[in-house]
């Protein structure tokens, strides 16, 4: 129930920051949810995410790639929903599992249009490198393809691409995706990844899948 109450919270306060009002949302609605980054109540870690060696946070490239995405959409008319933000840094949960689970549950309350989740990846091996992009569903499979296509133009390589069962592409029931940005254990996909114009060349790659599966 405490998580029930945070979320709805956090959403009233990011439509009414951007007054809107749930009867009036459009077809183009898409929900970001920037992966990790979650606490408790209290304020103790609970799912923070992968640190590289070297110290780069997997949360905290999510959360910037997923601002820019969101700051994208916007300018193409589109309504837009994130988990984390750069004013809300940091979900609060008390249980990983239903906390995956809520943010998933929240864009099929909404209707939304899709649901894109971001990660980065990370290995005991730094050799590893490439993007990933995981889906479940078959109504998510176009977009899939057009993520995977517009990612492919990046020069990461590609670790991954197939569906998979996690508690996201599990609980959504509109198109959602999982990608992973690349590997942060990776040290050269970790500098790239840290630059503010690779992050802006991502979230591009990213708004160019959502514009040719959805057509707004």
């Amino acid at each position: 129930m405490l998580l029930q109450k945070i979320v709805a919270a956090t959403v009233l306060t990011l439509l009414a920051a951007r007054g809107a009002q749930a009867s009036s949302f459009p077809v183009s609605l898409f929900v970001i949810d920037s992966g990790h980054g979650v606490r408790t109540p209290s304020g103790a870690p609970l799912n923070v995410g992968a640190v590289s060696p070297s110290g780069v946070s997997e949360a905290a490239i999510n959360v910037r790639v997923s601002e820019r995405v969101a700051a994208l959409l916007r300018d193409q008319g589109a309504r837009v929903v994130l988990t984390r933000s750069f004013v809300r840094p940091f979900r609060i949960a008390i249980n990983l599992r239903r906390d995956n689970r809520s943010r998933a549950a929240l864009a099929n309350r909404l209707g939304a249009t899709a649901f894109v989740a971001i990660h980065c990846d990370s290995s005991l091996d730094p050799a590893r490198r490439g993007y990933s992009v995981f889906w479940l569903r078959e109504n998510s499979l176009a977009l899939a393809r057009n993520m995977r296509a517009a990612l492919s133009t990046l020069g990461l390589g590609e670790s991954q691409f197939r569906q998979r069962d996690l508690a996201v592409t599990s609980e959504a029931r509109v198109p959602a995706v999982l990608v992973e940005l690349g590997f942060i254990s990776n040290p050269a996909q970790a500098a790239r990844l840290l630059s503010p114009s690779f992050q802006d060349v991502e979230a591009h790659a990213i708004l160019r899948a959502l514009k040719a599966t959805f057509d707004f």
